[in-house]
């Protein structure tokens, strides 16, 4: 499940109250097949990786922390901690029918085949998949153009660039706060100025997202016919799976937000004073 529709911690607390006066919430095992057969369990767990690689969400500088960064970042992004977490919330506000729904399409010949490669592209470096990505989309954009034009319509099937946007300004603010907290930055703005700064940024972050996006599709996709990237816009554009969508990245986001908030309040006993 590469495309992400973000969903804010309030929002997803929101989807709780009204799912859950509608809909019964899928058990505990049923979720966690749900995870496996989606890959979504991989999402959820790459996570530590992208941590350990250094806190470019944060805006940080890794090698300010050499290995203590990628000790620490392991402890607090441990999968199998994430995973139970992300089980807690579906347990909570992902009703059965969406869980249903998912798995449907998912554990399809054609969804399995997609999970496989969206698991794997978890597995490269992102920058391998931005240099291939873009090589790919410059041969696309002379040859094939019209399958840019997929890649576009199935992020925006699915929330689009803004929301992403959004969401990542969002966990910088609880990364920054939490780290001039910690008295771990030299710097100190209030809520509202840091804020006012990333907006400033917000442009620039939207940009690189789209790019990012485009590039990692082009790459994650490569193998897959035409007709089979628009079969999985069309499965992607369908409102119930948009709904599987917005809670299930509701939950990567609010998890991602959670630990780099952990993370920045424990980079004190890294560091007496660093810059984020």
């Amino acid at each position: 499940m590469t495309f992400q529709r973000v969903m804010t911690g309030a929002a997803v607390a929101v989807a709780a109250i009204c799912f859950g006066a509608a809909l019964v919430a899928a058990d505990r095992e049923t979720s966690r097949e749900f995870l496996e057969v989606t890959g979504f369990d991989v999402a959820i767990t790459s996570m530590q990786e992208g941590a350990m690689n250094g806190p470019g969400i944060a805006g940080a500088d890794p090698d300010a922390f050499g290995s203590e960064w990628v000790r620490l970042s392991e402890q607090v992004f441990d999968p199998d901690a994430m995973i139970e977490d992300t089980l807690d919330m579906m347990e909570a506000i992902m009703p059965q029918e969406l869980v249903d729904h998912g798995m449907d399409f998912y554990g399809s010949e054609l969804g399995q085949r997609l999970v496989e490669a969206e698991n794997a592209g978890h597995g490269v470096s992102n920058e391998r998949q931005m240099a291939e990505g873009e090589m790919i989309v410059t041969r696309l954009a002379d040859e094939n153009p019209d399958r840019i034009k997929e890649y576009r319509k199935m992020s925006a099937a699915i929330g689009g660039v803004e929301q992403s946007t959004r969401a990542i300004i969002e966990i910088q603010v609880r990364y920054m706060m939490a780290a001039m907290a910690a008295g771990a930055s030299d710097i100190q703005y209030s809520e509202a100025e840091l804020r006012e700064i990333l907006s400033q940024q917000s442009d620039q972050l939207a940009n690189a997202i789209s790019t990012s996006g485009i590039f990692g599709s082009a790459y994650v996709y490569q193998s897959f016919s035409d007709e089979e990237v628009v079969a999985y816009r069309k499965a992607l554009e369908d409102p119930q799976m948009q709904q599987v969508y917005e809670i299930l990245n509701g939950i990567q986001y609010e998890i991602m937000g959670d630990r780099y908030e952990t993370l920045a309040a424990r980079l004190a006993d890294l560091s007496p004073q660093t810059d984020i």
